[in-house]
């Protein structure tokens, strides 16, 4: 296997061709730890692997993959895929690595992900409590996490938490979008802050006992689970009643 290394603005490339299998690994890690060593230590740096001409990926190639990964999280350079054939999509795909390190279609999408602003850490959004807005904050949600170079398998619980919190505004708190709810994102300390604030009336959805989860089929009630899952998935929720508003905080820490 062939492995060319390029320096552009915001990023070291590395592009491999041919096959990577076992053999290939061990010069393949090399390559790729000297790019890491290489990258700027800063949110302007990052390492791009460009698998355009890469037509074979085995275990061993998997394992590379991985380690590097995690090297670049310890090191706090962004660490992304492009243009994988569909061959070695579906290897990553199969694996579930392709939840686990950024893929993107091309070069230029990875660049445009993995050069955050300076804004990048902390952003916010505004939307009215009506249900068509959820793919809205979904979207929000998403953008933010693409410009942080934040983990892609990270980021299914804070989904969940703002879909579960925003609907539950939407169908109980104010329905029919009369309210304003306002979301914020706040990346720090190797976690993130997500906090949710809302002018509907007054309410603490953690004061809701939650729901029995060891009771029968018949004995289940409906409702209550997505509280419980919030509560579940977050290390810490926290509600509290500021002037006219709801506020509630929602933190995890984020594997880097």
């Amino acid at each position: 296997m062939k492995v060319r290394v390029e320096q552009i603005p915001l990023a070291t490339l590395v592009i491999p061709e041919g096959r990577l299998d076992f053999s290939a690994a061990a010069p393949f890690q090399q390559h790729l730890e000297q790019a890491l060593a290489a990258a700027p230590k800063a949110a302007a740096g990052a390492v791009i692997v460009d698998c355009g001409a890469l037509d074979y990926v085995s275990s061993a190639g998997l394992r590379v993959f991985l380690q590097i990964a995690r090297a670049s999280q310890r090191a706090g350079i962004a660490f992304a895929l492009s243009t994988l054939q569909p061959a070695v999509r579906e290897v990553f795909e199969l694996s579930g690595f392709s939840r686990m390190i950024p893929v993107h279609a091309d070069r230029a999408a990875a660049l445009a992900q993995l050069a955050p602003g300076p804004a990048a850490a902390e952003r916010r959004t505004a939307v009215p409590s009506d249900a068509a807005q959820l793919p809205e904050l979904t979207r929000f949600l998403q953008e933010f996490w693409s410009s942080a170079a934040l983990p892609a398998g990270e980021s299914l619980p804070f989904e969940l938490a703002l879909e579960e919190v925003f609907m539950n505004v939407v169908m109980h708190g104010a329905p029919g979008g009369g309210a304003r709810v306002e979301v914020s994102l706040q990346l720090a300390a190797g976690g993130l802050t997500m906090t949710i604030a809302d002018d509907a009336p007054p309410f603490d959805p953690l004061s809701v006992p939650p729901p029995d989860a060891t009771a029968s089929l018949d004995e289940r009630p409906i409702g209550g689970w997505g509280v419980l899952l919030v509560r579940r998935m977050m290390d810490t929720v926290a509600y509290r009643r500021e002037g006219t508003r709801n506020i509630l905080t929602l933190s995890r820490q984020i594997a880097r």
